[in-house]
């Protein structure tokens, strides 16, 4: 029985088999020379299913032309190399890193696919051979860097959102119309500032805060920001008195904890970060999650919870055990 070809792994072959030619090639070659194709059980299938791909390389931006002959007959097909290759590219490795670091937080996104497009033409022209999969570590998406995307998409189309949201004050969850204004990041955190309908003022929402979904409805801003509207000038709400910790973190890891750090003093080492935390529950959760490959360093009474919360879950693993709950 013929191996079942994957579609990626068919995608692929026909962009190579596509590139490999400086002339075209015919549906009858492509139909021979690729994997995946010559399982079609017909013509028709094979047809339906080399016009799909087309359409699908198309719309990730690889240029697949059409090649007739004078009577506008079909010859074949091509990719030209200097509308699709990249040549002359060099990145740093910090580049490199940054480029790592963003495919993985998109590839649980709904962009997941032109993430994962984007990597593969710039592995493709590496000229040294690095790969953005030899980064240590990963990255994770947290709840509130799921909200990001349909944001900026309401953003974008000046559309009102809807959400339920929790405050300190009031911690059961409440539902919110917003004409979004933008975005911004302060100290580790994402912050959404815009128009809140009910309250018929503007208002800033801590992403962290949001329960569940956002909605995009298709309803457009009630209320637009002012032509100089500035979100930088914003501040952020402060609610939770913030705290200033020394964690040390494992080389090339614990992305959540280094995008929190401050510039530390001169000569400090370059994996002993300064984090000011607006909360400092959340700050704990961080440092426990990283396990091994991040340690509280100051202040003190900081440490001694970050102790106290990994007992816990040893303990709590210990006792789970014992009683035959854990194998």
């Amino acid at each position: 029985m013929t191996e079942r070809v994957d579609r990626t792994e068919r995608l692929l072959n026909l962009v190579i088999c596509l590139m490999a030619t400086h002339g075209t090639v015919s549906r009858s070659d492509i139909q021979r020379q690729i994997p995946g194709y010559g399982e079609s059980a017909s013509p028709t299938a094979f047809e339906r299913m080399f016009e799909r791909d087309k359409d699908e390389l198309r719309s990730m931006g690889i240029p697949i032309e059409t090649v007739t002959d004078a009577s506008g007959e079909v010859q074949g097909y091509r990719i030209p190399r200097d509308s699709y290759v990249l040549e002359n590219l060099d990145f740093t490795f910090e580049e490199r890193a940054a480029i790592a670091v963003a495919a993985q937080v998109w590839g649980t996104a709904a962009i997941g696919p032109v993430a994962g497009t984007a990597v593969r033409k710039l592995e493709a022209v590496d000229s040294d051979g690095w790969s953005p999969a030899a980064l240590a570590g990963s990255v994770q998406v947290t709840s509130s860097d799921a909200a990001l995307l349909p944001l900026m998409s309401a953003i974008r189309a000046d559309r009102i959102v809807t959400f339920a949201y929790r405050t300190p004050a009031d911690p059961e969850a409440r539902q919110r119309e917003v004409s979004p204004w933008g975005l911004r990041a302060s100290s580790g955190r994402w912050f959404l500032v815009g128009f809140d309908e009910q309250r018929d003022a503007v208002r800033t929402f801590r992403l962290s805060r949001i329960a569940g979904p956002v909605t995009v409805t298709a309803r457009t801003r009630t209320h637009p920001p002012a032509p100089d509207f500035d979100i930088a000038t914003v501040n952020r709400p402060d609610d939770e008195p913030t705290v200033t910790a020394t964690v040390r973190v494992a080389p090339g890891r614990v992305a959540s904890l280094r995008r929190m750090a401050a510039p530390g003093p001169e000569g400090a080492p370059a994996d002993e970060l300064t984090i000011q935390a607006s909360s400092r529950d959340g700050l704990i959760s961080l440092i426990c999650a990283a396990g091994a490959d991040a340690v509280a360093l100051a202040p003190q009474e900081l440490v001694a919870d970050v102790v106290a919360s990994l007992a816990a879950v040893r303990d709590a693993h210990s006792s789970g055990a014992a009683d035959g709950r854990v194998s």
